[in-house]
């Protein structure tokens, strides 16, 4: 089952904010972790997604190849941001013991710039000129 990246953000919303009434198995900090790793999970997908509608052949590039030529076909506000969250996420969902995971707040206001990079991201190329 392939989940989409807006799928993987609601589900990471869903972590951090459950409904009314259903019990919470997780500590807090768990689930700001699992959201950070959905979120960058979705991420990530999103920007497979733009470069299969841009340029097929930049879907087989690395990661941070994608993320350097963004700025050319996206507005560079979008991609320095794309870049700022997802390294954020990134260290969100590395556990090392000397350092504080992430709060729960932290990760709702990342949600929020993933909500906003994967409508941005969803607009396609602003210029295809490299």
């Amino acid at each position: 089952m392939t989940r989409t990246p807006d799928d993987l953000a609601a589900a990471a919303r869903h972590l951090l904010l459950p409904p009314p009434g259903v019990p919470h198995t997780l500590a807090p900090g768990l689930r700001a972790r699992a959201a950070a790793a959905l979120l960058r999970l979705a991420l990530d997908e999103a920007m497979d997604d733009f470069w299969r509608r841009v340029s097929p052949a930049m879907a087989h590039s690395r990661g941070r190849t994608k993320a350097l030529c963004l700025e050319w076909y996206a507005p560079c506000s979008v991609a320095r941001q794309w870049y700022a969250v997802w390294s954020a996420l990134s260290a969100a969902c590395h556990h090392h013991t000397y350092e504080l995971p992430p709060t729960p707040s932290e990760v709702r206001a990342w949600h929020d710039d993933v909500v906003e990079l994967l409508a941005a991201l969803r607009q396609g190329p602003e210029r295809t000129e490299a």
